[in-house]
């Protein structure tokens, strides 16, 4: 009996010493779901880059559009585009992303005023504050958009502790307005405090540490930490290869997230037809949303597109078109990173990143061909 329950015992501690050691390595699968923030990684950050932030609508502080080098008079423009980096074309160069492509093909210029980073709240923000009288205004809508629009700090899903990463949030009252809850100002003290408390300073962000779909705070013992990762939604979604944020999009998710963004793009569709243009919502599916479709035969954000739809907003799926143009190879080809190795968990599309080259192109000819059936623009 004393030999056995030495042996149990020295289970338990080989089982507890190697969930502390997967808690505590930074880079161990489970890191991104821990709440463990660096602080003084956080205090350099904030001396380095405070200075660009947006104090209005958070993110980094910009002004005017993007450069485009074949209609570089930015008097002139037969459109606008709104929303983050798979609208900015990041990772390619300035001319092939596919705002700028759409531009040559049409022959006039598609103003790019879109920011890496934000969510789509902050893009309606960004096209509020423009003085904008083009005929056509673009909202790009990155799937995890979503997860963007009801969390105030992506440090809380595993980005960089950065103050550009800190934002405001709307809230919805009972008739489904959009009321704006600023960020709250920051100093580089209160940076830190945020960090180390992020529920003090930001009682509204959805994804706080120890909620249901927040990171856990790291405590002993750890194999119940470990224990309490596993179960978390998002990591479920993942090991299933779904998209981690597909269950925003369920209508009946406890945060909201399907009916704010809806309330957000019918927002900036309002806006654009008050000023005299006409708003067209672009699903930019990622990778992930391949994944999803390939496994499950739907894309993740399609509740979103049947309820714009519904409620008669022009929106634009090129998902299914994009998959056709493939013939059959593998999606991966609309992004620029590709992930071999993770294929166990990431078949059939094991790659992420922005989209490529080929991908920027697909999305403009497939955007530009929209917009003249729907006469947006004339054949």
């Amino acid at each position: 009996m004393r030999r056995l329950i030495f042996v149990v015992l020295a289970i338990i501690i080989f089982v507890e010493v190697f969930a502390a050691a997967i808690c505590w390595i930074p880079a161990s699968p489970v890191s991104k779901f821990i709440w463990n923030p660096d602080l003084e990684q956080a205090r350099k950050n904030w001396d380095a880059l405070s200075p660009a932030v947006n104090d209005e609508i958070g993110g980094y502080r910009v002004s005017g559009a993007k450069q485009n080098s074949e209609f570089p008079d930015t008097g002139q423009s037969c459109g606008s585009a709104y929303g983050d980096s798979f609208v900015g074309g990041a990772e390619v160069a300035n001319d092939e992303g596919w705002v700028e492509q759409l531009s040559h093909l049409l022959g006039c210029r598609i103003a790019n005023y879109a920011v890496g980073g934000y969510g789509t709240d902050q893009a309606y923000l960004r096209f509020r504050q423009v003085h904008d009288n083009s005929p056509v205004a673009i909202l790009g809508i990155n799937p995890n958009n979503t997860e963007d629009n009801i969390n105030q700090y992506d440090g809380l899903l595993g980005s960089d502790l950065v103050p550009t990463a800190v934002k405001g949030r709307f809230l919805l009252d009972s008739s489904d307005q959009l009321k704006w809850l600023p960020q709250p100002r920051l100093d580089r003290a209160g940076f830190v405090a945020m960090n180390r408390n992020p529920a003090a300073a930001l009682p509204h962000s959805y994804f706080l540490p120890d909620t249901p779909d927040g990171p856990l705070i790291r405590r002993f013992p750890y194999t119940a930490t470990l224990a309490r990762v596993a179960l978390l939604p998002r990591l479920h979604n993942i090991l299933v290869r779904r998209a981690g944020w597909s269950a925003l999009y369920a209508a009946d998710h406890p945060s909201g997230a399907l009916r704010l963004m809806i309330a957000i793009c019918q927002a900036f569709a309002e806006q654009a037809k008050a000023r005299g243009q006409r708003p067209l919502i672009v699903m930019l599916p990622i990778s992930e949303s391949f994944r999803q479709q390939a496994n499950y035969g739907q894309f993740e954000y399609a509740p979103l597109v049947a309820a714009l739809q519904a409620k008669g907003i022009e929106v634009f799926d090129p998902g299914t078109a994009m998959i056709d143009s493939v013939a059959g190879r593998s999606a991966c080809e609309f992004f620029t990173h590709q992930h071999p190795y993770t294929a166990w968990l990431t078949s059939p599309v094991p790659c992420g990143g922005h989209y490529s080259v080929v991908g920027n192109t697909a999305m403009a000819r497939l955007v530009w061909a929209e917009l003249r059936r729907r006469a947006f623009v004339k054949s």
